[in-house]
């Protein structure tokens, strides 16, 4: 918005804020970063991709804002975006000395400057002013009168958002291959999993009841180990938005030959292990994986259990193998895998690696906790898929 043909101001100007875009604004950032992001769609499909995103319970009413990078100067509609950027809301967890609050933190996507307006300082100037944005952003606990932390994932490399506050935590990956029916043969038996639909993640894995024992959860580990532990809450909109994605691409009957994906899971109820999952398109066609989004288990007590939980993921993460190869995903792969998970994997492929992210999805958090008395110490908990933004 606005015409490119004027002096562009200095990246350290005074006259330079960040403010949220208006809707007129949005749209065209939208188009912008389009040339990026939108792979194999059409600019035209890939801004109403956007639309049905924004209108989801995560983001909708204020949940996500689009933040521009603008001179002060310009009158409203015909500003140049010299930068552009999005925060969503998310609730989170805080806990520490086995106490634990829930406080709002922010995850940034859409880090974005046009080509032409690159190497001049301008995305640097973007995240400073974010950082201090989103510090007071949306808040209205009162216990917390700032957020305390923020997270992104970054795609280029680990220290260009590091200089900004947002330090790289632990970034890791297991790769596994689509398998047919006719390969799933195991070394050992396993135990059926059985797929689950939306209603039934949400039952089992995003209940009132669910998220109170990960609450808990927090506050134990915290009294059992010193300094602050944090995590994006892992509630039911987050596994929805993510799922609005390859349901865009089933509805308008692109990139996916089926009809509305049905299976977003599978889980061993005996064992308590539960999974959901998403179907992601890539740059291309062809670069299609089905992300496991969130693990669920109870950690075992004995030898016995942790035999039978091992298993019971195993039977998960083949169910995942099956619905990739039904849906022609490239592979599947879940994040930052516990000993537990590496274990149930192996069970499937003895050669898997685990594969340390040091260039896209770097997953980076900025804390503020220590300027609020809290220890700069912290453990980023539940860092899994669901909270990529």
């Amino acid at each position: 918005m606005g015409s490119t043909n004027v002096t562009l101001p200095s990246a350290s100007s005074p006259d330079l804020i960040l403010v949220p875009a208006t809707p007129e604004e949005y749209i065209e950032c939208v188009r912008l970063n389009s040339a990026a992001w939108k792979g194999p769609l059409s600019r035209e499909l890939y801004v109403e991709r956007e639309k049905h995103l924004l209108s989801q319970d995560l983001t909708k009413n204020g949940g996500l804002t689009c933040w521009v990078l603008v001179d002060r100067n310009e009158p409203v509609g015909c500003r140049v975006i010299l930068g552009a950027c999005e925060s969503l809301q998310k609730r989170a967890f805080l806990a520490y000395d086995g106490r634990v609050e829930d406080v709002l933190s922010h995850g940034i996507g859409g880090v974005y400057v046009r080509s032409e307006f690159r190497g001049k300082g301008y995305a640097g100037r973007m995240m400073e002013e974010l950082g201090k944005k989103l510090e007071t952003w949306q808040a209205g606990n009162e216990l917390r009168k700032k957020s305390l932390f923020s997270v992104l994932y970054s795609d280029i490399g680990k220290t260009f958002y590091a200089r900004f506050g947002w330090i790289p935590f632990k970034s890791s990956h297991i790769t596994l291959s689509p398998t047919s029916p006719k390969e799933a043969k195991p070394r050992v038996s396993l135990p059926a999993a059985r797929p689950m639909s939306t209603e039934d993640v949400k039952k089992s894995m995003c209940s009132d009841i669910t998220i109170r024992k990960q609450r808990e959860l927090l506050r134990v580990t915290s009294e059992k180990c010193p300094g602050v532990k944090v995590a994006v809450v892992p509630n039911y909109e987050h596994m929805v938005w993510h799922w609005a994605r390859e349901e865009f691409y089933a509805k308008q009957n692109v990139l996916f030959s089926k009809t509305l994906p049905y299976v977003k899971g599978a889980g061993v109820d005996s064992q308590n292990v539960y999974c959901t999952w998403a179907r992601t398109v890539g740059e291309t066609p062809n670069s299609r994986t089905l992300y496991i989004l969130r693990w669920m288990y109870d950690e075992p007590k004995s030898p016995a259990e942790e035999k039978a939980t091992v298993e019971a993921i195993a039977a998960v993460i083949q169910r995942a193998q099956l619905e990739a190869y039904e849906w022609e995903m490239r592979d599947v792969q879940f994040w930052n895998p516990t000993p537990l998970l590496e274990q149930a994997a192996r069970i499937l492929d003895p050669d898997i690696t685990i594969t340390h992210r040091d260039a896209s999805s770097i997953t980076s958090l900025r804390w503020n906790g220590a300027e609020q008395g809290l220890s700069s110490d912290v453990e980023w908990m539940f860092n899994e898929k669901y909270a990529w933004c």
